[in-house]
């Protein structure tokens, strides 16, 4: 079976990333309500990414696979796989290090994941924020903004950290089911759909 190369899957997330757009609604600074949520202690999703970014050498490269996200306590597990199933990158997040495993080489740690993906992978995906993001709430300890949907309450969009998040869909049962997070400098765009 072919191998395809890491840069080239990672490239294609990007073609997924098609912001669609919204009516105004009033913007207003988190409520004391939603920067006060926790991120539950355990949780696990599996979906879809697609990730538009520059590389090291400033080239724009496009990725998408799928993903499996494990929270426990503190400590979260992200795996990334390409379309056909072959194991892209496997990231473990702790609140004193991070650990970065990439096929066939050995794993590479450093004190914050941020570092860790942005060296190797030339992107680095907002860990800390984005276990909160998909809840959806702010993450505590920084000042955030919210637009919510004035029919049913929920969060449509959530600025916070140089991050944009933008809810498109929720299910049923008001979880997340598709979200895009865009980020200015370093550009970078992720597409995430929520399979569960």
């Amino acid at each position: 079976m072919r191998t395809i190369p890491f840069h080239a899957a990672l490239g294609a997330m990007a073609l997924a990333l098609l912001l669609s757009a919204c009516a105004p609604t009033k913007v207003r600074p988190a409520s004391a309500e939603q920067t006060a949520v926790t991120a539950r202690t355990q949780v696990d999703y599996e979906g879809r990414f697609a990730i538009k970014y520059n590389d090291q050498n400033g080239t724009e490269r496009n990725a998408y696979g799928n993903f499996s996200w494990h929270q426990q306590g503190d400590t979260v597990n992200i795996e990334l796989k390409n379309p056909l199933g072959q194991t892209l990158a496997v990231i473990e997040s702790a609140p004193s290090s991070a650990t970065l495993q990439l096929p066939n080489k050995p794993p590479q740690t450093a004190a914050r994941v941020d570092d860790l993906m942005h060296d190797a992978l030339g992107f680095s995906l907002p860990v800390s924020g984005l276990r909160y993001w998909l809840e959806p709430a702010a993450a505590p300890g920084s000042k955030a903004k919210t637009e919510t949907d004035e029919h049913n309450g929920r969060i449509k969009q959530l600025e916070q950290d140089g991050w944009t998040i933008n809810y498109y869909e929720y299910t049923t049962d008001n979880n997340v089911k598709r979200m895009n997070l865009t980020h200015e400098d370093p550009p970078l765009a992720i597409r995430l759909v929520l399979d569960r």
